[in-house]
């Protein structure tokens, strides 16, 4: 998009403003018998105006005034002064009298000051303008920053209704569980437990962050339990799953929510009653480097439905965090799927 002092309405309207100008005060000369130029004589006099209107309006102004170079303006407009007022007189020489014919020093002194009150009198016309037009532009600015911060404030106060709608959701929802754990439990204690589970992962997945980010491994891995626990009781404990841990998971820390994905993946594609071909889930930690590995057989048949959302953004999450402390790699066979994390804690 072109500045606005070189758009073609910009252009457009000041042509016509200066002509507009020029018919209006030739008129008047006109009228009182004071015009005799030709016009094109005429017209290299307004050209003159214009070039000191616009080297105030769009050069001195914007590029020393505006940074509070305020010395190096004053002198650029002297200069600016001066040599329209010399331009403006040797034109003015040339075209009445000619090179032979020039007039004598004092009338060349009268000629420059006249010429220089006339620059004057352009050169005040542009700072009104500039200046007008500066604080247009600094009013719009400023309802422009109003109307971002009103629609800030109203992004926030959204942000806090959401907030608290968070915090009374997830209160609601585990009162609603320990109650119906309360109540399944006399009747059902696989029932129960499996509502006990769902509880503790649903408080997990939406525990407040309290460690820039990260919870305690133990809980990742406690979690990992409680998913297959809960699907267990979904299968009747059909499920081939062999999970294990090795190293000490204590006093480490990691992005939550990470593996998780990873063991999600092999339940929607993989063949998991298969007691020849279990679901491996490998975990090893070896001071503070972690090896997470799942190894599974795929499913036959129909497949689950997926986007492939959930490792893209699970990449996205160990790439913000753990840049150039992690390696994820997959090996994708006929038969068999196998996914590796390693990352440094």
């Amino acid at each position: 998009m072109l500045p606005p002092e070189r758009s073609v309405r910009f252009i457009l309207f000041h042509a016509l403003a200066w002509l507009g100008f020029a018919v209006y005060e030739q008129s008047v000369f006109l009228l009182i018998g004071s015009s005799q130029m030709a016009v094109w004589q005429n017209a290299s006099y307004y050209l003159l105006n214009a070039g000191l209107f616009y080297g105030n309006a769009l050069v001195l102004l914007p590029h020393l005034y505006v940074r509070r170079r305020y010395l190096w303006y004053v002198l650029g407009a002297l200069l600016l002064l001066l040599g329209y007022a010399v331009l403006r007189t040797e034109l003015y020489l040339h075209l009445q009298f000619g090179e032979p014919d020039m007039p004598q020093t004092s009338s060349y002194w009268q000629l420059l000051a006249m010429s220089s009150y006339r620059g004057f009198f352009f050169f005040l016309v542009s700072m009104g303008y500039w200046f007008s037009r500066h604080a247009l532009l600094l009013e719009k600015q400023k309802r422009l920053q109003e109307e971002q911060l009103r629609a800030t404030e109203r992004s926030l106060m959204e942000a806090n209704l959401a907030y608290l709608k968070s915090q009374i959701n997830p209160h609601f929802l585990f009162n609603a569980l320990n109650f119906l754990y309360a109540q399944v439990y006399p009747h059902s204690e696989s029932a129960a437990r499996g509502i006990l589970l769902l509880s503790d992962t649903m408080r997990y997945a939406l525990q407040e962050d309290e460690h820039n980010g990260k919870v305690m491994l133990t809980q990742e891995v406690q979690h990992l339990h409680n998913y297959i626990a809960i699907n267990q009781l979904r299968f009747n404990n059909r499920l081939q799953i062999q999970f294990t841990v090795t190293g000490n998971t204590q006093f480490l820390m990691i992005l939550p929510l990470v593996l998780i994905t990873f063991v999600e993946n092999c339940f929607k594609h993989g063949e998991l009653d298969d007691p020849a071909h279990p679901l491996q889930i490998e975990l090893a930690v070896v001071q503070n480097h972690l090896t997470f590995r799942t190894h599974n057989r795929k499913r036959h048949g129909p497949k689950a439905h997926t986007t492939g959302i959930g490792l893209v953004n699970t990449r996205k999450r160990l790439e913000l965090l753990y840049a150039g402390r992690y390696a994820l790699t997959t090996l994708d066979e006929p038969e068999f799927y196998e996914c590796t994390l390693t990352l440094d804690l």
